[in-house]
């Protein structure tokens, strides 16, 4: 079973969207929910971690886009695994009350993109959110790879502080490979996804962390399913042998979430 760890629900085009629609990019359209599950057919996806994009923009309402996410899941099961989101620099307490209610809606993991929510990925807002998602087992994803405040250092240092969580660094934080390496290596919850990685780097971090800390990812539907067919690409080339291929492709994203308590 493969299961991308890295989806978005895109319901509308706001923000940096909105400007590549008006430029003509074809991955600024809408993607309900009914066009997502289109879209991983196409891809050879069977499940996914699906996350709100609309919802990280401040401007819109991240509550209501987080039902949005839930109620996709509960119409498509076998197909979404709901993650919410919070801006805990609004308010810490209101971010971990909302974290809290999206778990008890169903959903099994966080995603928090610091670099458009405007909070450092090691801020101590997030602290009540993070303690949550440690007490429940939940993985908790960054996006990493756009400083100053989504670096991987930065989310090793929440990995340290709420060891019971998953931690997962987004991207493979990008042009930061060597942190996210580096910071799986320093801690075991650490988890890097492979959507901004080329071949090299993850064979990199093979030679230095363990196949089960990898976790993979597309960043859909950014790039349609020839981008998710050319990140399957990337680890087929990279991780010869099958087992691990298995491992990275959906085990271990499965077993992350299996292991959530709720």
């Amino acid at each position: 079973m493969i299961v991308d760890a890295h989806v978005h629900l895109m319901t509308d085009t706001t923000g940096w969207y909105a400007y590549k629609k008006s430029a003509g990019g074809s991955d600024a359209r809408t993607w309900d929910a009914a066009a997502t599950v289109r879209l991983l057919d196409d891809s050879g996806i069977d499940r996914c971690w699906l996350f709100t994009l609309s919802g990280l923009y401040g401007f819109n309402d991240y509550r209501a886009a987080n039902d949005e996410v839930i109620e996709a899941a509960r119409s498509h099961p076998d197909r979404f695994i709901p993650f919410c989101t919070a801006f805990p620099n609004q308010s810490p307490e209101a971010a971990a009350a909302e974290i809290q209610r999206c778990l008890d809606q169903g959903c099994k993991g966080v995603k928090f993109h610091p670099w458009l929510q405007a909070f450092p990925a090691n801020s101590a807002y997030l602290y009540p959110s993070l303690e949550i998602c440690a007490g429940h087992r939940v993985p908790v994803l960054f996006h990493t790879g756009t400083p100053p405040y989504s670096q991987p250092f930065q989310v090793m240092e929440q990995a340290r502080r709420f060891a019971d969580a998953p931690f997962i660094v987004g991207h493979f934080g990008q042009i930061l490979f060597l942190d996210a390496v580096r910071s799986a290596q320093a801690c075991p919850n650490i988890h890097p996804e492979t959507s901004g990685a080329q071949v090299a780097d993850i064979q990199f971090a093979m030679e230095r962390i363990a196949t089960d800390r990898l976790l993979f990812g597309t960043d859909l539907p950014i790039g349609g399913s020839a981008s998710a067919k050319w990140n399957m690409v990337k680890i087929a080339s990279a991780v010869p042998d099958p087992v691990q291929q298995r491992a990275i492709f959906g085990e271990n994203a499965s077993r992350l979430i299996s292991a959530v308590r709720l």
